[in-house]
């Protein structure tokens, strides 16, 4: 009992240091201490500074006389580090504080106080950084701010609640906050729809191939929800990805730009799952981080880059160029790279990166103000896709392509000519297309402006078999028959890498257990093969595999490569098997579930034809065999695989006639 009380006790904890920026956990207690004076001694230095340059503002000095003054500060400061000044220009230089990079530089930090900077104008200062004209931007002024843990983590503090409210009085619009309990999944789904920038403030975490949002409430998440990856069970609280909001929202997404100031939002496990699920929703342009940002780091990136976008109307490029040159390409905070947190970038112009822990250069020309709330005329259009193919039930999104793409002054009617075949339901960006049954269709859009047609785009679907369990759990051709024997968690095929497989079905449910099963007739000597792997947390969640309601051989766990596994019957009789995905009481991690694939059974060395096993091949076997044919008679697993002698997959009269012929000779 006292042994269970201390994992109970450990598990719990790592419950809630789960929903802590991992950075600010790394190392033991010395290495944490350490790094709180490190930084300390980074404030203490740049409050010195910040005295320097504010005094110099006030005294009228112009911006290369307050660089210069700032420049001499630090000369004279002990904090800095020796030696280690240097690119000194009229408005910027770098130096180093206990080996952290720094940036002073005036334009960023002062471009609000533009009366300071001798009558020079913001449009001429946008001009000197080299900012580029807009492209396109928001079609929403209002801004969203998502933040489970404000009045809940002492850690958060109220830096993006003040820059919310900065960019939304910038631009002339309203912020929005969804604050600790008031962030519930349908919440959010519901005002991200109307913001052009949300700034996603909360804890994160990446999860099997997506990364989530942590909320502290699981209100108005459903098991659906859960059972389809877009929502992870965090007992009384959740998390939620990209999918969720993708499937949740009730029209596309304003263009908007989404600030991920979250920890493991661009994880490589993650692999942009939450980014390209928000840019397919209409999303502009999503940011994140490889790893566990510190607050510090995210906060001197943050107000770097939103400075720029709010006062040099510069691009996401440029403004996120501008930062990592400025500030460093990885989480300033920390004098490695090691471990550290890389900003990135995804939108349409950007994918997710192959390696998320380097520099990435940005393409994305989004701009705060670059959006247009009046009518821009459409001229020309396309569909993304001529022609899709998807399996019954699933669900492929096409997308409208348009010409000039920021053109707003149309509305999009969807079509299926055959609803039996294919459903749609899209809105002005896109389709999302629903296999309903076999067969080819056409999809197709018509253009309206002003209520008058002015064009059509079709795209031609075909719509194939999704297959069984049984046919996704047996070697090609197989007949062998499985039953899902957990109704609530049922097993289930799954396409991985266009191969269909059998897959556990408590992907994200605590304390549960879900069971595929076979019953088959073997003879001593006989054999079960088959393939499988699991995704899951490490030591936890477990595949493993029975034989008559015995664990045989070892159960597996983490993340592992497809493995061959073979039983051979000791004895002649009734085997009952069955592979169990068994999750313990806490945590989700990888897919959360277990595969299945390519079982076969093979026999022992037999005498193709001898039906009855008796060392002949004779008319009795084939007689046996046309009764079957007609069915008159059952086989076991082993008769027919020895009745099988044309290796058809099938047993039927030819083989009768086969086996006829052999008996008398004449095959």
């Amino acid at each position: 009992m006292f042994t269970k009380r201390i994992a109970a006790v450990i598990l719990s904890l790592l419950m809630v240091l789960a929903l802590v920026p991992a950075a600010a956990l790394a190392g033991d207690v010395s290495s944490a201490v350490h790094e709180k004076s490190m930084l300390a001694k980074l404030d203490s230095a740049w409050s010195v500074l910040e005295d320097v340059e504010s005094e110099a503002i006030a005294s009228g000095a112009e911006m290369s006389e307050v660089t210069k003054a700032v420049y001499k500060a630090a000369l004279q400061l002990k904090l800095v580090d020796e030696k280690s000044i240097n690119s000194l220009t009229s408005k910027s230089f770098f130096f180093k504080v206990n080996g952290m990079e720094c940036c002073y530089d005036y334009v960023a930090r002062n471009i609000p106080h533009v009366s300071a900077v001798s009558g020079e104008t913001v449009s001429a200062i946008s001009a000197a950084v080299g900012a580029s004209q807009p492209k396109n931007g928001p079609t929403s002024m209002d801004v969203l701010l998502v933040g489970p843990y404000y009045g809940e983590d002492s850690n958060f503090t109220n830096q993006y609640r003040n820059e919310a409210n900065s960019i939304a009085n910038s631009v002339g619009g309203e912020m929005t906050e969804l604050a600790h309990y008031a962030a519930t999944g349908p919440a959010i789904a519901e005002a991200v729809v109307e913001a052009g920038v949300v700034i996603y403030d909360s804890h994160g975490t990446a999860s099997g191939t997506s990364s989530y949002l942590c909320l502290t409430t699981n209100s108005g998440i459903t098991s659906e929800d859960y059972q389809n990856g877009w929502a992870v069970n965090a007992g009384g609280a959740a998390y939620i990805d990209g999918r969720y909001i993708q499937n949740h929202i009730t029209q596309e997404l304003p263009n908007n730009i989404f600030w991920m100031a979250i920890c493991e939002g661009m994880k490589l496990s993650g692999r942009g799952t939450t980014g390209y699920a928000l840019l397919d929703a209409g999303a502009g342009c999503v940011y994140g981080y490889s790893q566990s940002v510190t607050f510090s780091g995210d906060y001197r990136y943050e107000a770097h880059f939103w400075n720029n976008m709010k006062n040099n109307d510069m691009t996401v490029a440029e403004a996120f160029n501008a930062m990592t040159a400025a500030l460093g390409n990885w989480d300033p905070a920390y004098s490695s790279s090691s471990g550290a947190a890389w900003p990135i970038v995804m939108s349409p112009d950007d994918p997710f990166p192959t390696n998320p822990d380097s520099h990435q250069t940005v393409y994305c020309d989004w701009a705060l103000r670059g959006g247009s709330l009046e009518p821009v005329e459409l001229t020309e259009w396309s569909l993304s896709e001529e022609a899709v193919e998807l399996y019954e039930t699933t669900t492929v999104n096409v997308k409208f392509e348009r010409i000039p793409d920021n053109a707003n002054h149309y509305e999009l009617v969807w079509h299926s000519q055959d609803e039996s075949i294919a459903a749609v339901s899209g809105n002005n960006r896109r389709v999302a297309i629903t296999g309903v049954g076999e067969g080819a269709t056409n999809i197709y859009c018509e253009i309206l402006v002003d209520g008058e047609c002015i064009g059509t785009a079709f795209c031609a679907v075909n719509v194939i078999h999704f297959p069984t369990l049984n046919e996704a759990a047996n070697e090609e051709n197989g007949t062998l028959e499985f039953t899902s024997t957990t109704p609530n968690y049922p097993w289930a095929c799954a396409i991985i890498d266009g191969e269909a497989v059998a897959k556990s079905g408590n992907s994200g449910q605590d304390s549960t257990v879900s069971t595929m099963q076979l019953v088959l007739d073997m003879e001593a000597g006989d054999k079960l093969v088959f393939d499988w792997r699991v995704s899951s947390e490490s030591n936890y969640d477990m595949l493993g595999f029975y034989v008559n309601g015995t664990q045989n051989g070892s159960r597996i766990s983490g993340e592992t490569d497809w493995a061959t596994i073979t039983y051979t019957a000791a004895t002649s009789g009734t085997f009952t098997f069955q592979w169990r995905y068994e999750k313990d009481y806490s945590v989700s991690r990888n897919d959360d579930c277990g595969y299945v694939n390519n079982v076969r059974f093979v026999p022992e060395a037999y005498l193709p034809g001898d039906v009855n096993n008796n060392g002949a091949v004779e008319s009795d076997d084939a007689l046996i065999v046309l009764r079957y044919s007609l069915g008159l008679a059952n086989l076991t697993s082993a008769q027919l695989a020895r009745a099988d002698v044309n290796g058809d997959g099938l047993v039927n009269s030819t083989d009768a006639i086969m086996i006829l012929r052999s008996a008398l000779g004449a095959a």
